[in-house]
C-alpha cells in the first residue's frame, strides 16, 4: 500500500481560469457537495460511496483523470492489468481507505456516465485541517498515474488537472515513462501521434472525418502489430493488425468510423465506431481529449492531448503564414462558385514543413490539410473552397457552395492543439 499523500494542492486553489472570455462562469465552480464514507475502491478512478443518511452504496467515477484499466472490472479490452493500473488503484486506496470520509463535488447531482456511474470530483477528509481538502484527482495526476478525462457538462476543474498531467508528462513520471512497468519492446522506436478531432459538419454524422495519424519519426523500422490506440473512452480501442511495420517516416491514418482497411487510401484503418470519438474543444468551457499509443505490454509510447495547456508554442509559428484570401465569388450555390474563393498559405522559412497537425478554421468550419502534405521552403499552397483533385499546390475544402462572407471575416491557421499560427482578416 502506498503512503497517504500529504500536501496535495487542491485544483481549486491554483491560478485563475485562463480563459476570461468563457461565458458560463458556473464552469469555474463546483456547487454540489455530497459527503459520506468510502465503501470500496474498485480501480484507480472508481470507488463505491455511501452518502450520509443512506445505507446503500453508489459507484463513483472520478472526473478529471483516467487511470489505466484493471482486469476484471468493466475491462472490455484487456485480460491483464494495464501498466500503471495497480499503482493507481493502490494510490486511490491510500487516499480513500475503506470507511474514510470523503466529499464529492459536481455541477449537477444527476451527472453520470458509462455503466450508470456517477461522475464526481472527490476530496478526502484531512484530519490535520478538519476539512475535505485532499484533492484525490490532483494526487493521481501529479503522480503520473492518470490520463486526462473531462466531459462538457462537468468541466469545472478540467484545466487544472490537464496542467498537472502535462507537467507529469514533461517530467516522465509514472506511466509517462515507457520503462515504468519494466523493459520495453523495441526501445529505439520513435513514434508520433496527431489527432484531427473536428470532422466536417456534424461529427457524429461523419465519424471518419475524425482520424489519428501514427507516424514513425525515428530512424529504425518499427513493428506496431498488436499495439493499442485509444482515447479517453473505453468504447472503441484499435489494435494494429499483423504486418503493421512502419519504415522511417511511414504512417497509418486511423479513422474513428467504419470502413475497409486500405480504402480509399492504402494507409487508412478504422476503429469501427458508429459515432465520433474525439471530443471537440468548446468556446465556453475547457474540454478536449487525447490519443494514446500503447505497445503490446500497454506501456505508453506516444500521446497527443488537446488543447495545449503548458508551453503552448509551435514550430510553425513564424514559418507558416496566410498570405492571401479571396472571399468573393459569383452569386449562386455551386462548387464552381465555391472554387473562386481561396486561401493561400506560404512557408516563409528555409525548411520544409509537414502540414499534418494543422488546420484552417473559418467560423464553425474547419479544413485539415491532406495527410502527408509537406510545404517546401518559400512555396505557397492554395486551398479552394469547392471540390477538386488535390495536388502539391492546390487543395480543396470540399464545399458545394461558397463559404466566405464577402464583406468581412477572419480565417485562421491553427495547430490541432489549438495553438494559433496565423490569421487573415478582410
Amino acid at each position: 500500500m502506498l503512503p497517504v499523500a500529504s500536501g496535495v494542492q487542491a485544483a481549486e486553489s491554483l491560478s485563475p481560469f485562463p480563459y476570461p472570455d468563457m461565458k458560463n462562469v458556473q464552469y469555474t465552480q463546483v456547487p454540489v457537495r455530497e459527503t459520506g464514507i468510502v465503501d470500496l475502491v474498485a480501480d484507480g478512478d472508481t470507488f463505491r460511496f455511501i452518502q450520509d443518511g443512506t445505507n446503500e452504496y453508489i459507484t463513483i467515477r472520478l472526473l478529471g483523470v483516467n487511470a489505466p484499466e484493471v482486469r476484471g472490472f468493466k475491462n472490455k479490452h484487456r485480460d491483464d492489468d494495464m501498466c500503471g493500473a495497480v499503482p493507481a488503484t493502490q494510490l486511490l486506496e491510500s487516499l480513500l481507505p475503506r470507511g474514510s470520509r470523503v466529499q464529492l463535488r459536481s455541477l449537477d447531482s444527476s451527472s453520470q456516465g458509462l455503466d450508470d456511474r456517477l461522475r464526481r470530483y472527490a476530496f478526502a477528509f484531512n484530519a490535520d485541517t478538519g476539512q475535505f481538502d485532499i484533492d484525490v484527482q490532483a494526487a493521481l495526476a501529479q503522480s503520473g498515474l492518470a490520463m486526462w478525462f473531462t466531459v462538457p457538462d462537468e468541466a469545472a476543474l478540467s484545466y487544472q488537472y490537464a496542467v498537472m498531467i502535462a507537467q507529469a508528462q514533461q517530467q516522465g513520471i509514472g506511466i509517462w515513462s515507457p520503462e515504468y512497468c519494466g523493459p520495453v519492446e523495441q526501445p529505439d522506436a520513435d513514434l508520433s501521434v496527431i489527432a484531427h478531432w473536428n470532422a466536417a459538419g456534424n461529427d457524429n454524422a461523419n465519424p471518419n472525418g475524425e482520424y489519428i495519424i501514427v507516424r514513425n519519426v525515428g530512424v529504425k523500422e518499427t513493428d506496431i502489430s498488436g499495439w493499442l490506440l485509444r482515447d479517453s473512452s473505453l468504447s472503441f480501442w484499435f489494435s494494429f493488425p499483423g504486418g503493421s511495420v512502419l519504415a522511417p517516416n511511414d504512417y497509418r491514418v486511423i479513422h474513428s468510423g467504419v470502413g475497409i482497411p486500405g480504402l480509399p487510401k492504402a494507409r487508412d484503418l478504422y476503429m469501427d465506431s458508429p459515432n465520433a470519438l474525439l471530443a471537440n474543444t468548446m468556446s465556453d468551457r475547457f474540454v478536449g481529449d487525447g490519443a494514446y499509443l500503447l505497445d503490446k505490454s500497454t506501456a505508453m509510447r506516444a500521446w497527443f492531448e488537446y488543447p495545449c495547456v503548458i508551453n503552448c508554442t509551435d514550430s510553425a509559428l513564424g514559418s507558416l503564414k496566410i498570405i492571401g484570401v479571396n472571399p468573393v465569388s459569383e452569386s449562386g450555390k455551386s462548387a464552381k462558385a465555391a472554387n473562386q474563393e481561396f486561401v493561400r498559405i506560404q512557408n516563409i522559412s528555409t525548411e520544409p514543413i509537414s502540414l499534418d497537425g494543422y488546420y484552417l478554421q473559418y467560423r464553425d468550419g474547419s479544413f485539415p490539410f491532406e495527410v502527408d502534405t509537406t510545404l517546401a521552403p518559400r512555396k505557397i499552397l492554395t486551398v479552394r473552397m469547392g471540390r477538386g483533385q488535390p495536388t502539391d499546390r492546390v487543395q480543396y475544402w470540399g464545399r458545394n457552395a461558397p463559404l466566405l462572407k464577402n464583406s468581412s471575416g477572419t480565417i485562421s491557421l491553427l495547430s490541432e492543439r489549438n495553438v494559433p499560427i496565423s490569421s487573415k482578416s478582410w
